[in-house]
């Protein structure tokens, strides 16, 4: 269930951080991404949740550094079952069409600038002299993904989370491009409710226990 959503966040999740080194291995999509903190990142199903499991403990990274993303519709019955596994935290897969987002202009006085090439839009909003919100968008065959949408603490709650949204869907769309998914963390994931996302299923945030 799902398999087919999953697999198209992953794909521009990846894209969107340039990480470009994935493959399948035992039904797990084994995203290589060599960064001090995260090596490797493990995409799966519940289904193949043991599976992915196993390749994060017994793989030869530093502790701490192997992610595990599951799709689940029960995290914390699953949570219970990957132990010894450092359970991170919960988050959401969503869902929209694009032009049915609901759309915030960038609120006075700040000023948005788009940047990107041709798979990838990149949403900066100044204000105040210095970048107040940001968001990234990778544009893939399969659909977009949405993906480091962060507001500087001192600029929230001015509706610049969704003056980004906005930017990133207006530009996608204007790319023929209708669907998107994107991983809600717990604070964004009301965010992209109030916008119109859809939420799928529950993700599964996990790791290698640190030393």
């Amino acid at each position: 269930m799902h398999d087919e959503a999953l697999t198209r966040w992953q794909r521009g999740w990846s894209a969107a951080r340039g990480w470009n080194d994935a493959q399948r291995v035992d039904d797990v999509t084994v995203v290589l991404i060599g960064e001090p903190q995260r090596r490797v990142s493990y995409v799966a199903t519940e289904r193949n949740a043991a599976a992915a499991a196993h390749l994060a403990l017994t793989d030869r990274n530093p502790p701490g550094t192997s992610w595990l993303t599951i799709a689940t519709a029960e995290p914390e019955r699953l949570a219970a079952e990957l132990l010894p596994l450092d359970i991170v935290r919960t988050e959401w897969l969503m869902t929209i069409s694009l032009p049915e987002q609901a759309l915030h202009p960038v609120p006075a006085p700040y000023a948005v600038e788009v940047t990107g090439g041709p798979s990838l839009i990149d949403v900066q909003i100044y204000g105040y002299g210095e970048l107040a919100a940001s968001g990234r968008m990778s544009v893939l065959h399969t659909g977009a993904v949405a993906d480091m949408i962060q507001t500087d603490p001192a600029h929230r709650r001015r509706g610049l989370a969704r003056a980004v949204m906005t930017t990133l869907a207006t530009h996608a769309v204007a790319r023929h491009t209708t669907t998107a998914h994107l991983s809600a963390s717990p604070e964004g994931h009301p965010l992209y409710t109030s916008l119109g996302w859809t939420t799928l299923t529950p993700l599964l945030i996990a790791r290698t226990a640190p030393l």
